[in-house]
């Protein structure tokens, strides 16, 4: 009679933490780390003064972000590490800066915070993959990363998931996680006076509608935030119950999606058209036909250039713009033209 004893089952596998080999995504994170934190970036713990040791999920922000009068906050998908923009991108034409926000950062730091002040804008990046705590190895980790974490042998279920044990204290999920940025990370660590520009991809930009959305919360922030970009959201212009918030996202936001059309070109006005969804302020294409992480890889400088052009007019309204359709005689075709109108 024979028995398969545990010692027989074939070993889980351990990667090399390389770029040669499939331990490469973990040494993409450190690169990015690297990177940033040349770049003047720093980490910070969440909860706010937490001991490595206990439950955290990283951030990052400018060294000096208290003095700067125009912060940059990215709340980017649920679905990527720290830093990361699109493994797509890091593994193929752009490489590892274009692919993660180390070149955003950098065009970033390139721009003035308004026409009165030289200093470039700070940077927050919230950590909306990050929420899972694993315990052992004592680091916050993406629900991917779960699944990989080293079992006792290559046939073993992944570990079961704990809602208490697993998870960070005020960021137990992403909802938790944006409200602790605004209520916490924005009030403690940025100048009372600095003006917000707010970045929100995929369930970022959901979570951020969601939250400004409370009467409670878009009285405390609206003198502050300048500018809102949804990129590849999924929210709907009826989910949008306060008039207030409404009418400003028509006035300060501007969507993008995934579009075969050119980078800048005007899709949809804030009530959507028969292709595209109504999302409360204009639509754009960032010139990215298939994949929603690419968009912001691909799109930064247009979208920077935006909020620079918005923080230099304290008065700013998005301009009126109109999408034409016409059927040619020749061929049948749609045709669209776009004019706009300040």
């Amino acid at each position: 009679m024979f028995r398969l004893l545990d010692s027989g089952l074939p070993k889980s596998p351990v990667y090399p933490s390389n770029l040669k080999e499939l331990g490469l995504v973990y040494a993409i994170r450190d690169i990015v780390s690297e990177r940033l934190q040349s770049l003047g970036l720093k980490i910070i713990r969440l909860p706010i003064g937490a001991k490595s040791s206990e439950p955290h999920v990283p951030i990052f922000v400018s060294s000096d972000i208290h003095s700067r009068k125009r912060v940059l906050v990215l709340f980017y998908d649920h679905g990527q590490d720290l830093g990361i923009l699109s493994y797509r991108i890091i593994c193929g034409k752009g490489g590892i800066s274009q692919g993660s926000v180390v070149d955003l950062v950098k065009y970033l730091q390139s721009k003035r915070s308004s026409a009165e002040v030289d200093d470039s804008p700070a940077i927050i990046l919230a950590n909306l993959g990050q929420l899972r705590w694993w315990r052992r190895g004592k680091k916050a980790i993406t629900q991917t990363s779960w699944f990989a974490i080293p079992s006792k042998s290559l046939v073993d279920h992944s570990y079961r998931f704990d809602p208490e044990r697993n998870t960070i204290p005020y960021n137990r999920d992403t909802t938790q996680h944006v409200e602790y940025i605004f209520n916490s990370v924005i009030t403690e660590l940025t100048n009372p006076a600095a003006k917000l520009d707010i970045i929100g991809v995929s369930t970022g930009a959901v979570e951020v509608i969601t939250f400004l959305d409370k009467s409670g919360n878009w009285e405390k922030y609206k003198s502050r935030i300048s500018a809102f970009t949804p990129i590849a959201s999924y929210h709907s212009l009826k989910e949008i119950t306060n008039e207030n918030f409404g009418a400003w996202l028509t006035n300060r936001g501007r969507a993008f999606i995934v579009s075969p059309e050119p980078c800048g070109y005007f899709i949809a006005g804030p009530q959507g058209s028969e292709e595209s969804n109504a999302t409360g302020c204009p639509t754009f294409s960032l010139g990215e036909p298939f994949y929603p992480e690419k968009l912001l890889a691909v799109g930064y400088k247009l979208i920077i250039d935006w909020f620079e052009e918005v923080a230099s007019d304290p008065h700013y309204m998005n301009p009126e713009i109109f999408r034409i359709e016409f059927r040619t005689q020749e061929n049948n075709e749609d045709v669209v033209t776009a004019d706009t109108t300040s």
